[in-house]
């Protein structure tokens, strides 16, 4: 039997949080086969999925999890990283926008005199 144990928890954010990716693999002491998972969280909720394997077909069908997995999150790596000076414009014109709402006065119901009254 393969003598297989692997486990990292890494923290996602640099400053503060406890947003974090663990993962954990290792060969089934009393049964055949592999347990493995990856837990991603943020400050609220929590994605655990599973890569055990108990067979062959377990075997092919975790590779194909984990390859999927990869090629998407690397996609959305890659849109955001070529796209990463546009986003910042749209940021900084969209807070912009924000400041100049947040300065202007608009008047509801204007002011009447008793005399108009």
């Amino acid at each position: 039997m393969a003598k297989i144990k692997h486990y990292s928890r890494k923290f996602l954010n640099k400053a503060e949080g406890l947003a974090a990716i663990e993962c954990s693999v290792g060969d089934l002491q009393f049964s055949y086969g592999v347990d493995a998972s990856i837990s991603i969280t943020d400050c609220s909720r929590q994605v655990n999925i599973d890569f055990s394997i108990y067979n062959l077909k377990d075997l092919d069908s975790r590779l194909a999890k984990l390859n999927l997995l990869i090629t998407e999150i690397t996609k959305v790596r890659d849109i955001i990283s070529n796209n990463s000076d546009a986003i910042k414009e749209d940021i900084i014109s969209r807070d912009k926008k924000r400041k100049e709402c947040k300065t202007k006065t608009v008047t509801l119901f204007p002011t009447v005199s008793d005399d108009e009254l």
